[in-house]
């Protein structure tokens, strides 16, 4: 009995799958993100132009983010207060 239940169910694996030949067949999706079909083309260097920034407001950025990230750490009331003062502070100061 047990010799002819795996050709059997062998053959009704087989009988449920669907062949699609290989010119029918999608390539996968790209693992990184793409740009959207919308986006400005980028220039002929490859990299778009960007402002400079000022010193103090890249700082003050860099600051309120790794305060987030200490707040978001710890979860204490103090850190999530200095990380929202600087988050204050860097909005007023680099708009």
């Amino acid at each position: 009995m047990r010799s002819l239940v795996l050709p059997l169910a062998a053959l009704s694996l087989t009988a449920c799958m669907v062949r699609v030949p290989v010119s029918e067949q999608q390539p996968p999706p790209a693992v990184y993100s793409q740009a959207p079909p919308y986006a400005a083309p980028l220039p002929p260097t490859g990299y778009a132009a960007q402002a400079p920034t000022d010193p103090y407001c890249a700082e003050a950025v860099g600051e309120a983010q790794d305060a987030a990230a200490v707040a978001s750490a710890t979860g204490r009331g103090r850190d999530m207060d200095r990380a929202a003062r600087a988050e204050r502070y860097a909005r007023r100061d680099c708009r």
